[in-house]
């Protein structure tokens, strides 16, 4: 999308900057906070014998990938030029991080990291057009831009979302295991607060590329604020998807049979 996001692809790198910052940060907390789960005190944030016993452990491994990633993300921003070729990779890097912990990851079969690496890579392609395209359709300089963006996301969309779904639904298939589980236990209610959040997001996904966006490829201006007022609406969705994500990685145990 090089050369329909060039009047606001400062604004993207910033934003991207911060972003991999406030990670790399969140990634170090949680870190320190198992180790206060592990031990049940504050003492164990700080305690370098459990910190030390964790970091010999998946947990650590994961956060290495994560910090190296990301750091390779800020570090190509940083430096600019060829050196943003460093961010691809640095991104790559830290999705994958994800598929090394968790219960997909203490699945036994193999195939649940590869998907889940899949189900990361798109979930990341949808919420990265978000910024640009809001940050388009509010000037009335670039709305047509927008619209062309958006149309041009759409038509691939198509293609990755459905990957997106399929994906999920065999890592939840394979973690839940029966509808049994998903209706009865804590681990598969949960689940069921998180797809209602996803099918949240595909009903405003299939709004902005039906209705808002080909008004704005059009030149129709008055369709930007509802479009800017969808995509925050994604925003909320989309943090709401992650946080019942990360519960569900972190507070809730696998139904077991």
């Amino acid at each position: 999308f090089a050369s329909l996001v060039k009047d606001v692809l400062l604004a993207m790198r910033r934003f991207t900057l911060v972003c991999a910052t406030l990670g790399a940060a969140a990634a170090l907390a949680s870190f320190a906070f198992r180790g206060a789960a592990l031990t049940g005190e504050a003492s164990g944030i700080t305690d370098p014998t459990i910190l030390g016993i964790m970091w010999q452990t998946s947990v650590g491994s994961a956060l290495v990938l994560r910090l190296v990633g990301l750091g390779a993300i800020i570090l190509g921003l940083l430096v600019g030029g060829h050196g943003r070729m460093l961010t691809l990779p640095g991104a790559g890097v830290a999705l994958w991080s994800f598929s090394t912990i968790g219960h997909a990851a203490d699945s036994s079969v193999f195939w649940t990291e590869f998907v889940l690496s899949l189900h990361l890579v798109t979930v990341s392609f949808w919420v990265g057009i978000l910024f640009p395209l809001g940050r388009l359709a509010r000037d009335p300089l670039t709305v047509m831009t927008a619209g062309k963006l958006g149309h041009r996301f759409g038509q691939i969309a198509l293609g990755v979302i459905p990957l997106l779904v399929l994906a999920g639904v065999l890592i939840s298939w394979k973690l839940v295991g029966s509808w049994f589980a998903l209706f009865t236990t804590s681990y598969g209610i949960m689940l069921l607060g998180k797809l209602t959040g996803v099918a949240g997001l595909l009903m405003l996904g299939a709004l902005n590329k039906f209705q808002f966006v080909p008004k704005l490829a059009a030149g129709d201006a008055s369709a930007d604020t509802t479009l800017r007022k969808v995509l925050n609406a994604e925003w909320l969705f989309f943090a709401l998807v992650f946080l019942a994500t990360a519960m569900l990685t972190t507070l809730f145990s696998v139904p077991t049979e």
